[in-house]
């Protein structure tokens, strides 16, 4: 379980106060995250209405939170991999809230560069997260470029807005992509992985390897997410009561990739939910070119249920038949 940086609690309550709410105001945040949402699905295409208040509220009750936890999972895995070696700058494009550069400034002190159209979510960072210090700009310059050997650009849930990821990106050391785990921006991700190698970036994370993905180019469906259990606070919860959807688990899409070549990850990353089929159970797997799956038979006596997203390693043990890579012990996570 995953929670979200619960300190974030007072700056939203101090936020909600402007607008004559808090975080105990269950029935009227749910009605702003409604409306919200429903914008979001009348409108797909078009930008973050952040001029209106009910939009910076939903964001600050809902999906501060939600995208929080979505990227404390992905940068946990960056720190585990030792993504932030060397890296100084940060560039947050579409930075909206600035979600990203928030949870990035946990970890480490950053100098961030925050990209974004719209003044509002300047504003309330601003008033209600004052120990947060970046620069805000409407618009990329070449300025924010002057150390690119020790940058990193983010694209958290941005890049789905673009037909391309821009030129000046690729000047960057090292690049953060976080998108919705949808079909269609989950399998962009994936050509765009195939694009980034060829520009000389290496895949840290999900990937552990920098073969062709298997689920590109052996299905015309698959895609790859991850998933995070998410830990909610109580006044979320109830807050929730009030909505159609519910969050228990949430999904997400990533890359983390670099020019500078990861260490050698000799480990399979589990990239699938488990499946339980007439006799045996079945999780996908990717360690290379196979799209293959992790089996175990039910006569094995084997319960586990492995989170997606999660690395193991492959017990020497297995066997394999067709696509499917058969055990008969329970795995052992990758220290």
């Amino acid at each position: 379980m995953t929670k979200y940086p619960e300190y974030f609690d007072s700056q939203i309550e101090s936020a909600l106060k402007t607008y004559s709410l808090s975080l105990s105001d269950s029935k009227n945040l749910a009605k702003r995250v409604l409306e919200l949402s429903d914008f979001f699905i009348q409108n797909p295409d078009k930008a973050t209405p952040w001029n209106k208040e009910w939009a910076q509220i939903a964001y600050l009750c809902y999906y501060l939170p939600l995208n929080s936890v979505r990227l404390t999972k992905v940068i946990q895995e960056a720190a585990r991999r030792d993504f932030f070696k060397d890296i100084t700058h940060v560039i947050d494009f579409g930075a909206g809230l600035a979600t990203a550069s928030l949870n990035l400034a946990a970890v480490k002190n950053f100098q961030f560069h925050l990209i974004e159209r719209s003044k509002e979510p300047q504003k309330i960072i601003a008033d209600f997260f004052p120990e947060f210090k970046g620069s805000w700009h409407q618009s990329f310059t070449e300025k924010a470029l002057d150390r690119p050997e020790k940058t990193m650009a983010v694209f958290s849930y941005s890049l789905t807005e673009l037909k391309d990821i821009p030129e000046w990106a690729l000047q960057c050391e090292a690049l953060m992509l976080v998108e919705p785990s949808t079909q269609q921006d989950g399998r962009k991700l994936l050509e765009l992985r195939e694009k980034l190698i060829t520009k000389g970036y290496h895949p840290y994370a999900p990937c552990t390897h920098e073969d062709k993905c298997p689920l590109l180019h052996q299905s015309k469906t698959d895609w790859c997410h991850d998933r995070v259990l998410f830990d909610a606070p109580t006044w979320f919860l109830k807050m929730e009561e009030q909505l159609p959807m519910k969050n228990r688990s949430l999904t997400m899409s990533y890359l983390l990739m670099r020019k500078t070549p990861p260490a050698l990850v000799k480990a399979t990353r589990v990239v699938g939910d488990r499946m339980k089929e007439k006799g045996k159970d079945r999780q996908m797997i990717c360690r290379g070119t196979e799209r293959e799956f992790l089996a175990w038979l039910h006569k094995t006596k084997i319960s586990q249920d492995i989170l997606r997203g999660t690395l193991i390693q492959i017990p020497d043990s297995s066997k394999k038949v067709s696509n499917e890579v058969r055990i008969e012990e329970e795995i052992p996570l990758y220290e």
